[in-house]
């Protein structure tokens, strides 16, 4: 798992350098492997197309839950650090304060995509076996 956290890291920062869209693109593709890994109980590696599946069907999804909470962080972010700076100037209070913002918002996230991609997981597995269905009929 940090294998890939690390690789996926390093090609999203690589697309953020070329105008952040692509870093975007591939993060929002890839997002659902680590979840399907853990709820399998195997590598990556092994559960890299199925993810890669679930992050193709549910591009859009994805890419808006990625953006808008990452744009909702960051505001909230920048209203509370100017707060700071009218306290302290002090790079501790600040980097504590987007810490603990993190630790705030990041649990509630993480619970949503972990319920949406158990949901779009069954939608597939139901869509594959009404396709299998139908190809036997």
């Amino acid at each position: 798992m940090f294998l890939f956290a690390v690789i996926v890291s390093i090609l999203s920062a690589i697309g953020f350098m070329f105008f952040a869209i692509p870093g975007l693109l591939l993060l929002a593709l890839v997002f659902p492997i680590p979840y399907i890994s853990i709820f399998d109980e195997k590598s990556v590696w092994k559960a890299f197309k199925e993810g890669i599946r679930i992050g193709k069907k549910q591009f859009l999804k994805i890419f808006l839950i990625i953006v808008i909470t990452g744009t909702v962080e960051g505001i909230i972010g920048l209203f509370v650090v100017a707060q700071v700076f009218t306290i302290t100037d002090s790079f501790a209070a600040q980097i504590l304060t987007q810490m603990t913002l993190n630790l705030l918002i990041f649990p509630f996230v993480i619970m949503y995509i972990t319920s949406s991609v158990l949901k779009w997981r069954e939608e597939l597995d139901v869509l594959e076996i009404n396709e299998k269905e139908e190809a036997t009929s």
